[in-house]
């Protein structure tokens, strides 16, 4: 069965989520709300031999950030998808590792470009980037 990573950076949105597949080096940007998100990991899960990177921000205890009250809250939002993902990967014995947030979404375009050979013509957003570095850095 062939292996794949797949790395999710939550959002309360719109998830970024990468799939990269270890026996041809492809890796695949997307973009899903919550629900679709769940579809996606089931139907890989079912196909593949797959490995879950969530990015874990509902790990970090507290933070200090000055910010606006609406910033602190998106946070939290985002952290409640988090945390949600990794129910949904418990409760279907998804192989799956916490990576608590490093830094990745200070990565630009160019950077992420060089670092995984993805096409500099394909625009790419923070949380595809972030998800793409998650599933490529396994």
């Amino acid at each position: 069965m062939e292996k794949v990573t797949i790395g999710i950076d939550p959002d309360k949105i719109e998830n970024g989520f990468a799939v990269y597949h270890k026996d041809d080096g492809s890796l695949f940007l997307y973009q899903y709300d919550l629900y679709d998100t769940f579809n996606k990991l089931l139907w890989y899960h079912l196909r593949y031999d797959v490995k879950v990177r969530l990015e874990a921000g509902h790990l970090v205890k507290s933070f200090w950030q000055r910010r606006t009250v609406g910033t602190a809250k998106s946070v939290g939002e985002n952290n409640n998808v988090g945390y949600q993902l990794e129910r949904f990967l418990i409760k279907n014995k998804i192989k799956h590792q916490l990576v608590k947030p490093c830094g990745l979404s200070s990565y630009t375009h160019e950077m992420f470009c060089r670092i995984t050979n993805w096409d500099i013509k394909k625009l790419t957003n923070p949380e595809k980037r972030v998800a793409g570095l998650l599933a490529y850095k396994h």
